[in-house]
């Protein structure tokens, strides 16, 4: 089942908090992923829906599956002097 594009990415973010939390700091950190993408029409406009490949199988008949490249990376909150 297809999410918003958001909700994929907090759940990706998430993930790799929690995999940092064990004494860890995480300051990057880079995946690519299989996706399944749609663009629907949903509350007046449209909605990019999405989500992580379950399995091979899942993005398999496609010739060239669509693919989601996330770069995390630390960055500083304020400006330094």
């Amino acid at each position: 089942m297809l999410r918003d594009l958001s909700t994929v990415l907090l759940e990706l973010q998430q993930g790799l908090q929690s995999a940092a939390g064990h004494g860890m700091r995480i300051t990057r950190a880079e995946t690519t992923l299989p996706v399944d993408v749609a663009l629907v029409l949903k509350d007046d406009g449209c909605a990019l829906l999405a989500d992580v490949a379950r399995n091979v199988a899942d993005a398999a008949w496609f010739e060239s599956p669509s693919r989601l490249t996330l770069h995390w990376a630390e960055m500083p909150t304020e400006w330094m002097s």
